[in-house]
């Protein structure tokens, strides 16, 4: 799979146990280049998600401007009542971060635990 994202896939340290791991390069009519790693623990219905793409389109970020990641990204806080979500770019790539429980039906991670979470990714 990752012979044809032409970016290294940064992951991040799961907080919980990860029973099914899942990897998906999603569709982007070969404007750029896009995957989506989800870790799931489908005992307990716990998912983190995270989006990697190499998109240029430059579109301010929607959501809450909010912390800066240890290697100084700016994050903005993307969450709503059925998930928490954090989006920020790096050295050229732009990431998202998604974490729900239930299928996801509701937030796992608050906005501060998904910056630590973040902060574990390389």
């Amino acid at each position: 799979m990752e012979a044809k994202i032409p970016f290294e896939i940064k992951q991040p340290s799961v907080p919980f146990q990860v029973t099914q791991k899942s990897a998906r390069i999603l569709d982007t009519n070969g404007k750029f280049d896009a995957v989506e790693v989800t870790y799931a623990n489908t005992d307990e219905g716990l998912n983190l998600i995270i989006m990697i793409t190499n998109s240029k389109v430059d579109m301010p970020p929607n959501g809450k401007k909010g912390l800066k990641l240890t290697n100084g990204s700016q994050t903005w806080n993307q969450g709503d009542e059925h998930v928490s979500a954090i989006y920020w770019r790096n050295e050229g790539l732009t990431y998202s971060l998604i974490s729900g429980k239930n299928n996801n039906l509701e937030p796992l991670y608050d906005y501060q635990t998904l910056i630590e979470i973040a902060n574990t990714i390389k």
